[in-house]
């Protein structure tokens, strides 16, 4: 068998990682690389992935962190063009930048390309931008010399969905028209960072960074070689090193795969959301509850939020690892007109609660002691959605009779098991984790650098693939859609330990022994859930020994039932 070709693993990586209609693939290529694993070539192929994907989440983590945080902050030049191709704004870098490619370029003068397939190709990006075409990402501009040689220059994006965060460090003078777009790219400084990111990120020399970073340009390996003064031969023998280092074989490799990260790279840049600091939802109005904090004696802490009413029945609630301490502004109505103090926790490592990567389900009941014991409650009722419904259970087994009763809702006790035929994100999601826990902390890091509201929003209608009731419940109540959006980036925006250590934890401390919880427990569950199906749920429950003292199902609804039945459930809790 010949030794099998690593850039075809490095192609389904990138796919895997930036595109969830591809992790079917993906799971499918590890599963083939496992059955041969016991081939030398197919042992190369595995590591080189690991490795190569280690690389790209470190560069991930790099570019997410914000400015200040330490790490160099990159430098952009722009320009903001209306939809009459008229500038609004440039900056001098950016003038200079385009002067070879266009007719003198100043605000209030239009755009005007000297080359007419450049103009097509920016009228052709403008086009799609306005139409909506472009998915959650920017647009690369590539143009082109006299010569005919092409180079990237930097990205095209909306202004609309430019974070507030961007048009300050860009120093916008003034608010752009409606329909405006914006071109931004790395002015002479940032190119000098991108080497730089090179030789921290792959290990290069700065000499191989330097013609890395050519190369990526779009220069030939002579033309790279002549603009930096090197023999031919010298610049071969660098980019030799250089694929070893990165683990590829051919030139167009490099460059794809250079390319690539530096897409990445700009995407994050043009897209970073601010995570929760910033959070808006889909009615453009900042969330109206503040997060609040109580410190660990470790030194971490832990995020909460309080609804309701400060005097009114207790109710402590823990909600899946996908949504943080935000509960939806309907939600919100619904507590409001009832008599009840609603006190939502962030566990560790999801919103901004501070990660724990030992935790176990004691360790969690003890962290979650401290907030009861800080925030004085008693007597009070514990609700619990989804995945947080062991370590609920587990902190009611520490808590003995604080706890007057117990509401769980779309139980999920154990991971789910494997299902034939095309299981969906979640099954996909733990059978990765079984077998390749590597591929996960990776991927989900690229995720979250991604992160984006358009993005987001594909990615929740994924999640539901396998839930006709859901899917359907989604296209008919797009303020769901964006409840679910801000919930999970506002969990997951910060950092995606949570998820995977709480993924990990189930699946080492499954299943549990839940015999000794002797409060009333009511479990409530949509029967067409297609995330958790109800037998499923049914048998993971026996399993665990719990004894339910009500188990209530709802005809025709999904994993989202709760927002349908949201005053029914708030009364519950009083009762």
């Amino acid at each position: 068998m010949p030794r099998p070709d690593l850039a075809m693993a490095l192609d389904a990586i990138y796919a895997y990682a930036t595109d969830p209609d591809n992790w079917e693939e993906m799971t499918s290529l590890l599963a083939h690389l496992d059955t041969e694993g016991d081939r030398e070539g197919m042992r190369t192929v595995i590591e080189g992935v690991r490795q190569h994907l280690a690389r790209a989440e470190m560069l991930a983590q790099r570019l997410h962190e914000a400015p200040g945080s330490g790490e160099p902050s990159l430098s952009f030049c722009h320009m903001v063009v209306a939809r009459d191709m008229r500038i609004a704004e440039i900056s001098a870098a950016a003038a200079e930048m385009l002067a070879p490619y266009c007719a003198p370029l100043a605000a209030g003068k239009r755009l005007s390309f000297t080359d007419p397939e450049n103009a097509a190709r920016f009228r052709a990006i403008a086009s799609s931008i306005e139409k909506e075409m472009t998915g959650d990402g920017p647009s690369l501009l590539r143009l082109v010399s006299e010569e005919g040689e092409e180079a990237v220059f930097g990205y095209v994006v909306a202004e609309a969905r430019m974070p507030d965060a961007l048009r300050r460090r860009l120093g916008f003078a003034q608010p752009a028209p409606d329909g405006a777009i914006v071109f931004v790219a790395p002015d002479r400084e940032a190119a000098t960072d991108e080497a730089h990111m090179y030789r921290e990120t792959f290990g290069l020399t700065p000499a191989e960074a330097r013609l890395s970073a050519r190369l990526k340009d779009g220069l030939s390996l002579r033309g790279a070689a002549e603009e930096l003064g090197i023999s031919i031969n010298t610049a071969r023998n660098q980019i030799k090193s250089v694929f070893e280092k990165l683990g590829v074989n051919r030139q167009s490799d490099l460059i794809r795969h250079l390319t690539e990260l530096s897409q990445l790279a700009a995407y994050i840049q043009v897209n970073k959301t601010g995570a929760a600091t910033d959070l808006q939802g889909n009615s453009g109005k900042p969330y109206p509850v503040q997060l609040e904090f109580i410190d660990l004696a470790d030194g971490r802490r832990i995020a909460y939020r309080e609804f309701g009413r400060a005097g009114g029945k207790p109710v402590l609630m823990l909600r899946s690892a996908l949504a943080s301490s935000l509960i939806r502004r309907r939600e919100m109505v619904s507590v409001a007109q009832r008599d009840i103090r609603l006190v939502v926790v962030e566990r560790p490592g999801c919103g901004q609660s501070s990660a724990d990567p030992n935790m176990t389900y004691a360790s969690f009941a003890q962290d979650l002691e401290v907030v009861v014991d800080a925030l004085k409650l008693d007597d009070f009722v514990l609700a619990a959605n989804s995945s947080s419904v062991p370590l609920a259970l587990s902190a009611a087994l520490r808590f003995g009779p604080r706890v007057r009763r117990i509401m769980l809702t779309t139980a999920r006790f154990e991971p789910p098991m494997p299902r034939k035929g095309r299981p969906g994100m979640v099954n996909y999601f733990f059978s990765n984790l079984r077998r390749h826990p590597w591929l996960l902390d990776s991927t989900l890091a690229i995720l979250r650098a991604k992160m984006s509201r358009p993005f987001m929003r594909s990615l929740v209608f994924h999640f539901f693939e396998k839930s006709p009731a859901d899917f359907a419940m989604l296209e008919s109540d797009p303020e769901l859609v964006e409840s679910l959006i801000d919930e999970t980036m506002d969990s997951v925006g910060w950092s995606v330990h949570g998820l995977v250590h709480e993924s990990q934890l189930m699946m080492r401390e499954t299943p549990a022994d839940f015999s000794g919880v002797d409060v009333p427990v009511t479990i409530w569950h949509g029967e067409a859930d297609g995330v958790i199906p109800l037998e499923e749920m049914k048998a993971q429950l026996a399993r665990t020994g719990l004894k339910a003292a009500e188990i209530r199902t709802f005809t025709g609804l999904g994993h989202l039932f709760l927002d349908r039945v949201r005053d029914e459930f708030y009364d519950a809790l009083l009762e």
